[in-house]
């Protein structure tokens, strides 16, 4: 077999031919019981006027040999539309009930008027025979038992049957009352079949029809040639009339198939990945839930005081008792080894002072022999007033000390009375001070949290924004998303108004105005008209927390010329698409206002509108209202930008929030400094203080002694003496004093120590009789508490500062717990808000929103997303997309070379048979040429073809999503409903067709370009020689003399044609091998009878009934 483009050719003959013989009908059409049409072995012509029946049985021979899909001649169809053989059309129903007309009996109701089975049943057949050389005949038929109530083919008894032999319809008749029961037709001679393929395949066997079981193919061309289209020009003939579909469309449909997969798996990824986006955020979440709510249990356990705790011993009491038996604990050794110190350094000084005593008695007495009873006098005095200075000096010290505190200073009487006064405030309002500075440390801390909260807000909507290109909030986008879902369309199906504007670039200033003139309109869910009512009920069940307007509108409206600039309408962008004519209608209706820069000028138009919102409609009007979040706009990214400003002033926001919480921390600390410093100022008097008035009345009393002194330099060196010696007993006298005081504060603080030491013991050892203490989790919250509130180093505070640290760290325990529960409640709001989400973008029955109960499920959920479902898809993407470039687009790049270059190739056979045939007179012949004539679309297309063919390598996942970008662009253009199509992957467009008339050596003569502009007869005849010989190609064998099945039927052939021309296409046919059986109207038997055996015409008489009269020939 030799395989070709019109079908598989065996590769010899043997020279046996099948010829129509006669062709039997029972009530078919107009041909009312049994006809019997006898076929000349050459030529037979029939004819008839219009209407009377000729085209009818050319029908009948398209349904007894082709397949349901093969319509019926165009004559007896007219303008009908419709699908082959509908109900539109001629069809075998009406064929069997022989349709006449319609009419409408009642005025309304449209009845057929038939020749039969009107309320009956009815049946009809067709049968054929043929004879071939040897006088075998071979008969096909057909039949149908049509019951009175059918209205489809399918509720008709079909008979597919043959027969060995000749066989009479009219032996069907007894069979019919039983609907052709199988038995009866067995009993009758037949051999039925059950399906068309098996009875065609049969038949095709048989009598030869495409060689070695493709008949199919060969129907098909012969189905072509009866229609007898009319075609201008001989490479639409050869297209149309020999060539059939190129592979390369197959090829094409299965490509579109795998890419329709890939962008189904794509949008799933999609899907999965928006899935895992909305999710995501579940365990952040979860973990602010959990975290709060064991610092609420945990804080709970405390029993802090004024939390609500009832118990006296509490965790909180144990571990305070503890700290503070600790501290008190080792007060208690500080002070033991300090009374010590200070026990041994009073009685050394002691010891010193009685030296020092004998040693000053001795040298007074050697003075006062020597007449120093004044100078000592003097010197005691200045002694006294050196003592005074000396602690005017440590006082003033101190003072300077607590001053720098206070941020005071202190030259005068004056000023020191200042300061006084104002540590007394100080001090009797330090209650309502500490309660300003705890309330302001509260408040900064609310400050911090409330610009976290904020800055999340707005990185949340940022990132909302960045996956869209609308303006409309998050929440009115994901119920859109949740309606187009359950409405099974694209969110980009149902724009909101506002997505379909956008203010003109000269007219920003406006948009504000333009967002609040449009209010809610701008926020309408847009639906097409058309799937309103199936919209309406998809969405029903649909659960919504945010409440959407949509609007059925028409679509694909007209777009008008551009409103007047003055106008709103006039100065908005349009988006073009379903939507946009009706949009600009319904601006031009309702929101026709002025744009009018002075408020004055409202009044001279019947709507208009101010930069700052205010409009006029009539005597009625409106302000007011904030343009904050315009949604106007074909693109987000002035909001975004926007944002990204909001979004560094809330991070400045909380950065200065923070800072001034630590600055607030540091004022409360800095306020126990100043209490502190003002008790200890408000104990000294000026007195107290006065360094310089202490230093002058020292100097005023040692200028007297100097006086006394230069009268003997005896009594001045024992002055000097006694001198040194006082100032070393004062030495030693402070010291023993100092020693004494310290002796006498520790032995004080001991009794107070020991008391508390006692105390904090018996409530230790009470917490531990009890059974009540402090776990280490516990100790550890406690810890870091006191460390956060703690002036210093807790472990090196002052018992009184560590009481104080223990009431604030409870008073902080108690805010902590208040907030940890409105942490917990926050991040369970913001659960729900997520499962919401989802369950509004995605429904699923089973799944709830309760942020504790379905957490759960939605893990699962987000787990096997995460952990199987994104990598599975992300794999199907990656390897489907590989397939698509490595198999299905090179398969479709080689096939279309191929196809084209087979287009050539198999035209040398039909020109081997051209070759055979004179042309035009003995001298020539014809012979079929085929040039490549690819556009430049068509090679621009192949190159892209070869580009996303070739294997890309590694790729990152942004080139294969440009890849599949690329590659949807390149598929559009190939899809069955592109209009490029058919000009790209059909290869029979990408080769021009033409004739050309060859001497006999080869050499040419003329070309035939051109069909209309041939006369009818030279027209007829290149059209018989052309399809001619590509007929006998696919129908005899390739070597043969003649085609194994010769029947050809021509419906309204040759009918341009004169006699001498129609004589000459009748024998280009016949020394083809064919046996012609041509319709053609009346007036062309004259030019046609010559060149025919038989000439048959098709007549009706008045009721409507055809029988056929022979008119030449037996």
């Amino acid at each position: 077999m030799n395989d070709s483009l019109f079908g598989l050719i065996p590769a010899a003959s043997d020279g046996r031919q099948w010829t129509a013989t006669s062709m039997q009908l029972v009530n078919w059409g107009g041909y009312h019981g049994h006809h019997e049409v006898r076929f000349s072995p050459r030529a037979t012509l029939l004819s008839g006027a219009s209407g009377s029946g000729k085209s009818t049985l050319l029908d009948a021979y398209i349904a007894l040999m082709m397949s349901h899909t093969t319509p019926f001649n165009g004559a007896s169809n007219g303008a009908a539309a419709g699908r082959a053989r509908g109900r539109e059309q001629r069809n075998v129903l009406s064929y069997a009930r022989g349709k006449q007309d319609e009419s409408r009996a009642d005025g309304a109701t449209s009845r057929e008027q038939v020749l039969r089975g009107d309320g009956v049943d009815t049946w009809t057949a067709i049968a054929m025979s043929w004879t071939d050389q040897s006088g075998e005949v071979y008969t096909a038929l057909r039949a149908w038992y049509v019951p009175r109530g059918a209205t489809r083919n399918e509720e008709c008894v079909v008979v597919r049957a043959t027969a060995d032999g000749a066989f009479d319809l009219r032996d069907l008749e007894a069979l019919a009352p039983g609907r052709f029961a199988r038995p009866g037709l067995a009993e009758a001679g037949l051999t039925p079949f059950d399906t068309d393929i098996a009875f065609a395949t049969r038949l095709h066997a048989a009598l030869g029809i495409g060689a070695a079981g493709d008949g199919h193919r060969a129907m098909q061309l012969l189905g072509r040639i009866q229609a007898g289209q009319a075609i201008t020009t001989v490479d639409a003939l050869y297209k149309a009339m020999v060539l059939t579909e190129p592979e390369t469309l197959e090829v094409a449909d299965r490509a579109v198939e795998h890419f329709d997969e890939l962008s189904a798996v794509r949008t799933e990824m999609l899907t999965a990945t928006r899935q895992v986006e909305v999710l995501r955020p579940m365990r952040e979440l979860r973990e602010r839930v959990d975290e709060a709510e064991e610092s609420v249990a945990l804080l709970d356990t405390l029993g802090v005081p004024g939390s609500g705790a009832e118990a006296t011993t509490t965790p909180f009491s144990v571990w305070r008792d503890r700290r503070r038996l600790a501290l008190v604990r080792a007060e208690e050794e500080v002070n033991r080894a300090a009374h010590r110190a200070a026990e041994e350094r009073r009685t050394a000084a002691a010891a010193r002072i009685a030296t020092a005593e004998s040693d000053l008695e001795e040298t007074r007495a050697a003075l006062r022999r020597q007449g120093g009873d004044a100078i000592e006098a003097a010197e005691r005095e200045i002694r006294r007033r050196s003592e005074e200075l000396a602690q005017v000096r440590t006082a003033r010290a101190g003072l300077e000390t607590q001053l720098a505190v206070l941020e005071e200073s202190v030259g005068s009487r004056r000023d020191f009375d200042r300061v006084r006064r104002a540590a007394h405030d100080l001090v009797e309002h330090r209650a309502e001070r500490s309660a300003e500075l705890e309330d302001a440390v509260y408040g900064a801390r609310r400050a911090v949290t409330d610009a976290e909260q904020r800055l999340a807000r707005l990185e949340q909507e940022a990132a909302s924004l960045s996956r869209r290109r609308g303006n409309v909030s998050a929440e009115d986008h994901a119920a859109r998303v949740a309606l187009a879902e359950a409405a099974g369309l694209d969110a980009d199906e149902l724009p909101f108004v506002g997505e379909l504007l956008e203010v003109r670039g000269e007219y920003e200033p406006w948009r504000d105005a333009i967002g609040l003139a449009l209010g809610g309109f701008a926020t309408t869910l847009l639906v097409d008209a058309e799937r309103l009512a199936d919209f309406r009920s998809a969405i029903d069940r649909v659960p919504l927390r945010r409440r959407l307007r949509f609007e059925g509108v028409p679509t694909h409206r007209p777009m008008g010329e551009d409103a007047d600039p003055r106008t709103l309408p006039g100065r908005l962008e349009i988006k073009a698409g379903p939507f946009g004519g009706w949009l600009a209608d319904r601006l031009a209706d309702r929101f026709d206002h002025v744009c009018v820069d002075d408020p004055s000028e409202l009044r001279e138009h019947r709507r208009a509108l101010t930069r700052t919102g205010q409009i006029a409609d009539g005597s009625r009007g409106a302000h007011g209202g904030s343009p904050r979040g315009s949604v106007l706009g074909f693109s987000n990214a002035r909001r975004r930008d926007r944002l990204a400003v909001d979004i560094e002033s809330a991070r400045t926001a909380l950065h200065d929030a923070g800072a001034a919480l630590e600055g607030a921390r540091l004022r409360q600390a800095a306020h126990t400094d100043e209490f502190v410093a003002a008790g200890q100022l408000l104990r000294l008097s000026w007195e107290d203080v006065d360094v310089d008035g202490a230093e002058e009345a020292l100097a005023v009393r040692q200028a007297r002694l100097a006086s006394l002194r230069d009268g003997s330099d005896v009594v001045r060196a024992l002055g000097d003496d006694e001198q040194e010696l006082r100032a070393r007993l004062t030495a030693l006298y402070r010291e023993r004093a100092d020693a004494e005081n310290r002796v006498r504060e520790l032995a004080e603080q001991w009794a107070a120590i020991t008391d508390l030491v006692d105390q904090v013991t018996d409530a230790v050892e009470g917490a531990e009789e009890s059974g009540v203490g402090c776990t280490e989790v516990q100790e550890r919250r406690l810890e870091s508490a006191l460390t956060a509130v703690a002036p210093g180093d807790p472990d090196r505070l002052p018992l009184a500062a560590l009481d104080q640290a223990t009431t604030a760290v409870a008073r902080e325990l108690v805010r902590d717990r208040e907030a940890s529960v409105a942490a917990a409640e926050a991040a369970r709001a913001g659960l729900r808000g997520v499962f919401e989400r989802f369950c509004d973008a995605w429904p699923h029955p089973d799944l709830g929103t309760d942020p504790d109960a379905s957490y759960d499920d939605f893990a699962r959920i987000l787990a096997e997303i995460e952990d199987q479902r994104l990598y599975e898809l992300t794999e199907r993407w990656s390897r489907t997309l590989g397939r698509l470039s490595g198999h299905d687009l090179t398969l479709l790049g080689n096939v279309m070379s191929r196809s084209v270059a087979q287009i050539r190739e198999r035209m040398e056979p039909v020109n081997q048979i051209l070759a055979t045939l004179p042309f035009r007179d003995d001298a020539h012949r014809l012979r079929i040429t085929a040039q490549v004539t690819e556009a430049r679309d068509v090679v621009s297309f192949r190159r892209r073809l070869r580009e996303l063919a070739a294997d890309p390598g590694e790729q990152t996942p942004a080139e294969r999503q440009r890849r599949y970008e690329r590659m949807a662009r390149l598929v559009d253009r190939i899809r069955p409903d592109s209009p490029e199509r058919r000009r790209l992957v059909d290869v029979r467009e990408h080769v021009r067709i033409s004739a050309e008339c060859v001497d006999l050596d080869g050499n040419h003569v003329s070309v035939y370009d051109h069909i209309a502009g041939k006369s009818g007869g030279e027209s007829q005849e290149l059209v018989a020689f052309i399809v001619g010989a590509a007929l006998r190609y696919q129908l005899g064998d390739a070597g043969a003399e003649r085609p194994r099945y010769a029947p050809v039927f021509l419906d309204e052939a040759f009918i341009k044609a004169d006699a001498r021309f129609a004589g000459r296409a009748v024998g280009a046919w016949q020394g083809l091998g064919f046996q012609l059986v041509i319709g053609a109207p009346l007036d062309k038997v004259s030019a046609l009878e010559p060149h025919v055996d038989v000439v048959l015409q098709a007549v009706k008489d008045p009721v409507g009934r055809s029988r056929l009269v022979t008119l030449v020939g037996a």
